[in-house]
């Protein structure tokens, strides 16, 4: 946790405050009432079926003040009043971040973004004192919560920066502006919301107009929509990366290697080969953002490949689960049509009978069928056997049969679990994705229960 007094609080954001010991040195901050503290700070927000103005009293009792909007009324422990909490808590990030002099670097993008956030803390820890938003916290909400329990003394912030609307990635930087900034790559992911690629591109964008004077962008070069972000920037610096030959850093190859995937990287004339402990060689191009990202702020080539190899292995979103006499390839986190390409053409790398397992790809606006069809063309090259759930994911499972590619729909998890049981052989490889909500983690669990075919 960063030393913050309560007195910071109220110099900082005009709170009023009742009850409260000034001096004393705030010990967490959260939005969750059950994980409060004795000193913890707990802001108060407002949600979709209730607000946190309902739990002041428990977090009271556990010995916490609350921060809450001049509408809460209660006056029975100790409080901040500021107009809105959401607010307070962008400019107290803000001021510790100027004061401080804390370097923020900002990730974003459609695909990709939490694993170039991982990949970066973990080559910025071999030099600096670092902190980086927990999870997906990407939000007005999760960046401070990360960044408010950053290690004491933090010199840098790594920042996910993620968004459904637009205007959303240029407030976060108004809260935490980035020296340097980072674009995986635009995809269709939040068309619901957005409406457009074209949209889409002008939101991810918006992290470069928030850029620190004088700032980086890193970007991918191999991603159209990117590299027109890239090139109409002025007075920025723009690293690029990709595959393509001639770039700051180059992806001259990548591939698995047991449990890790064996990357080749050049830059300037060298060539360094990185173990990155994670799976999928799709993570070649994580991993060059990040090497460059490094490279920018001071640190040697060598230590950065040291970096990368050191990143935690389970942060990996892809992940092997051994299943008696078949291997599991999980990858349920989260899904887009870029990563679920992505994660078939991992599967198509593996031994044995491939089986997919795919679900809906949600919030993908009116383009979902033909965005699911595209992926049912690629599945048809990388599997040898489709089971799909839930409704969307049935356009995937069409276009797969075109393709004399064994297909079996399902409109559940319990449709798909008696399903799978009956279809699965000892030796197969199945890959399980599908966007969050659809909960095929759930089928994994049961999966796991029942133990695999002898």
């Amino acid at each position: 946790m960063i030393p913050i007094t309560f007195a910071d609080w109220v110099a900082w954001t005009g709170a009023e405050p009742e009850a409260v010991d000034l001096d004393a040195t705030i010990q967490g901050v959260t939005i969750d009432s059950r994980a409060v503290g004795p000193k913890d700070l707990f802001v108060a927000l407002p949600g979709q079926r209730t607000h946190g103005h309902v739990y002041v009293s428990d977090v009271w009792a556990k010995g916490a003040t609350a921060l809450v909007e001049s509408t809460f009324a209660d006056h029975g422990g100790p409080r901040l009043v500021v107009p809105s909490p959401l607010t307070a808590m962008a400019a107290v990030v803000r001021r510790l971040v100027d004061d401080r002099r804390i370097t923020v670097v900002g990730v974003t993008g459609s695909v990709g973004k939490t694993s170039i956030k991982e990949l970066i803390g973990a080559v910025l820890a071999t030099r600096f004192v670092v902190g980086v938003t927990q999870g997906n916290y990407n939000t007005a909400i999760g960046i401070p919560l990360s960044f408010f329990s950053g290690p004491a003394g933090m010199t840098h912030f790594v920042a996910e920066m993620g968004m459904r609307f637009s205007g959303e990635i240029l407030r976060l930087t108004e809260m935490a502006p980035p020296e340097i900034a980072v674009i995986s790559n635009i995809g269709p992911s939040h068309l619901e919301t957005l409406g457009s690629l074209d949209a889409i591109q002008a939101a991810k964008g918006e992290i470069l107009r928030g850029l620190k004077p004088g700032g980086t962008a890193v970007l991918n070069f191999d991603d159209p929509r990117v590299r027109y972000l890239g090139g109409s920037l002025k007075d920025v610096k723009v690293l690029w990366y990709g595959e393509t030959q001639g770039l700051d850093a180059t992806v001259e190859s990548s591939q698995l290697a047991g449990d890790h995937t064996l990357i080749r990287l050049k830059w300037e004339g060298q060539r360094y080969e990185i173990r990155l402990p994670w799976l999928g060689t799709h993570q070649a191009m994580n991993a060059a953002a990040a090497f460059l990202v490094g490279i920018r702020l001071g640190i040697a080539p060598e230590r950065v490949v040291q970096g990368l190899e050191a990143v935690a292995s389970d942060r990996s979103r892809i992940r092997r689960k051994r299943l008696g006499t078949v291997e599991i390839i999980e990858d349920d986190y989260n899904a887009s049509p870029v990563s679920m390409q992505a994660a078939l053409a991992f599967l198509a790398e593996q031994p044995g009978r491939r089986v997919a397992v795919l679900g809906d790809i949600l919030e993908l606006g009116p383009d979902e069928e033909k965005l699911h069809r595209q992926v049912g063309i690629k599945v048809a090259g990388s599997a040898d056997l489709l089971v799909t759930v839930g409704q969307r994911a049935e356009f995937i499972g069409e276009e797969a049969r075109l393709r004399e590619l064994p297909t079996y729909p399902a409109e559940s998890v319990d449709e798909a679990y008696p399903l799978l049981q009956s279809l699965v052989r000892p030796g197969d490889v199945i890959l399980v994705k599908a966007s969050h909500m659809m909960g095929l983690d759930r089928l994994v669990a049961r999966m796991e229960e029942w133990g695999g075919p002898q």
